[in-house]
């Protein structure tokens, strides 16, 4: 029987975010988010393995959560959270939720 690793649900999301990693802040997009990480796009590539913190503000959460990183590449990066209580857990949870939930469309919606 094979074993198989869950993962948490991803969104893609298009979130501007705060770098902090070993005192320098780098300016970033979060292109996909989940309970467990997220997707970066930024201007340099991350060491791997390094860690940091990531400010993420959306409507009424502003978060400031400790990170890894996992994977570094050429074209985005990703970053896995380190969660120091519960209550950052909850909120990624709720963030996660509220970016991921039915949005407001504020004009026409583009179908292909």
């Amino acid at each position: 029987m094979r074993k198989f690793d869950y993962r948490a649900p991803r969104f893609v999301v298009d979130l501007p975010v705060r770098l902090t990693i070993n005192g320098t802040m780098q300016q970033g997009r979060c292109i996909e988010i989940s309970t467990e990480g997220m997707k970066l796009a930024v201007d340099r590539p991350l060491a791997p393995q390094c860690d940091g913190t990531v400010r993420l503000v959306y409507q009424d959460l502003a978060l400031e959560v400790p990170f890894r990183v996992a994977h570094s590449g050429p074209s985005f990066d990703g970053a896995r959270f380190i969660y120091e209580s519960d209550e950052q857990r909850d909120d990624i949870i709720r963030l996660v939720g509220q970016l991921a939930g039915p949005r407001q469309q504020q004009g026409p919606v583009l179908v292909r």
